[in-house]
């Protein structure tokens, strides 16, 4: 029975030694994810101070750019005008009509 009692701490020495090692490569791990998971966490956080400020930027230029209602006296009234395409004369097709005298 020695030869069987022998073999079971060799295979509880191995065990463990597997373990061991196991957790060894597992520790480093560990550290990362919770690192990631703070690195994740600030990325969060900036983006969203960025979406903040980019609202309050555009409200800020919205109000500056703002249309000046005491322009309306000088715009075109024709609707061409106000779509902002110039009307442009219409050419008369002169090669189907004899000239005139």
């Amino acid at each position: 029975m020695g030869a069987y009692h022998h073999s079971q701490e060799t295979m509880a020495t191995v065990l463990a030694k597997f373990q061991e090692t196991q957790q060894l490569q597992e520790e480093p791990y560990l550290g990362f994810r919770e690192e990631l998971k703070s690195i994740i966490s600030t990325l969060g956080t900036i983006v969203g101070v960025q979406k903040e400020l980019v609202n309050t930027r555009r409200d800020t230029v919205a109000q500056q750019v703002a249309p000046d209602t005491s322009l309306d006296d000088e715009l075109p009234t024709s609707s061409a005008g106000a779509s902002g395409q110039e009307a442009l004369p219409q050419d008369h097709d002169t090669s189907t009509s004899p000239p005139a005298d």
